[in-house]
């Protein structure tokens, strides 16, 4: 990560809050964390949008294919492809409507 958490958080210097401690903890970019760390807390902010949507989100409910897909990308996509994957749809999630 190149640019610091306000870039993608609405964080601004001299703020509280948790974005303001977790930037003193590790730094503007996040850079003192380890991937394990980075991973796992994306692993469970997912979890958690996803919680969000429970109540209305059924495997049923999922477009044709993307379970298949999602099963399929842990032995056919290569590491660098399966994070540009979790880039893109963070994209899609954070800029639809």
């Amino acid at each position: 990560m190149s640019k610091p958490i306000g870039y993608y958080t609405n964080y601004t210097p001299g703020d509280e809050g948790l974005l303001a401690q977790m930037q003193e903890a590790w730094g503007a970019q996040l850079q003192e964390l380890n991937n394990a760390d980075r991973l796992w807390m994306i692993y469970k902010l997912a979890e958690e949008l996803c919680a969000e949507f429970e109540e209305t989100l059924e495997i049923e409910d999922l477009t044709e294919g993307v379970e298949e897909a999602v099963e399929r990308s842990n032995s056919e996509l290569q590491q660098s492809d399966r994070l540009g994957l979790i880039e893109a749809l963070v994209n899609q999630v954070k800029h639809s409507k």
